[in-house]
């Protein structure tokens, strides 16, 4: 049989477009060369930090030249993915910073959390005023991304969560465990979410040996959960004539 002729490049960015905020040799140049002969570029991400536009407008500063529909960071998957899987699903609890809120806002979800509650601390007499804070609200789910401006607050209100509206999904963008920045490790999404996890088989006892994403392990999206690939796909690439072209060691591959 003959090969199919390849219509695009799925890109992981860092590591292989750019490295401690600088973009590598001749990147820009090979994207640009990419386009001109016709193909399709995305750039994907673990990180969830930052919304589509955000990461167009990274891109764009590194002279990497990209439209905001062509930049799918995990919070964009995740978002996607989650309003497929629960179509009625309003109300969710966010761990994560503003640009993986702005992801799920655009889909028609409230969010409660991110970086309004970076700030919050709480004695125990707020706290049972918060659980009946948390009771009054329908929460259908948790969603844990990276997020720098965790606190004990955002763990303790992710187990009233838990505890009070039991059958709420639990996802999280993804589990990498360290983030290279410049000669360090920077503690990535993984060790956050391990918190999390903790907390809601000690808070929320119901929920342990539950299938996911309703028990207390969350079910994690981004790379190399498959569904990410399908929906690269469901984006104009056809997947068996896409290259994937990555740049860290230790996040598995998707079947291309």
């Amino acid at each position: 049989m003959a090969s199919q002729p390849l219509t695009g490049l799925a890109v992981e960015e860092d590591g292989t477009l750019y490295h401690a905020g600088e973009a590598l040799p001749n990147v820009a140049e090979a994207i640009a060369l990419l386009r001109s002969l016709g193909k399709s570029v995305f750039f994907v991400t673990n990180t969830s930090s930052r919304s589509r536009e955000q990461l167009r407008d990274k891109l764009c500063r590194l002279g990497i030249d990209c439209r905001a529909e062509e930049c799918v960071p995990s919070g964009v998957f995740a978002a996607t993915y989650i309003r497929q899987s629960h179509p009625e699903a309003s109300e969710i609890y966010v761990i994560g910073g503003g640009g993986l809120v702005a992801e799920f806002e655009k889909l028609g979800f409230r969010c409660h959390g991110g970086p309004t509650e970076d700030e919050k601390r709480f004695s125990e007499d707020e706290f049972k005023a918060l659980a009946s804070e948390v009771a009054a609200t329908r929460f259908d789910g948790v969603v844990v991304g990276w997020d720098t401006g965790i606190t004990y607050y955002k763990v303790a209100k992710s187990a009233l969560v838990f505890q009070l509206h039991p059958e709420c999904f639990f996802y999280a963008t993804n589990d990498d465990p360290a983030d290279r920045v410049g000669s360090w490790l920077l503690p990535g999404n993984g060790p956050l979410l391990k918190a999390v996890e903790a907390s809601c088989s000690a808070c929320a006892a119901s929920r342990r040996g539950r299938e996911q994403p309703w028990g207390d392990q969350a079910e994690v999206l981004g790379k190399p959960n498959p569904a990410y690939a399908r929906l690269i796909a469901e984006w104009a690439i056809a997947l068996t004539q896409t290259l994937r072209w990555e740049g860290r060691l230790g996040c598995a591959h998707y079947t291309c």
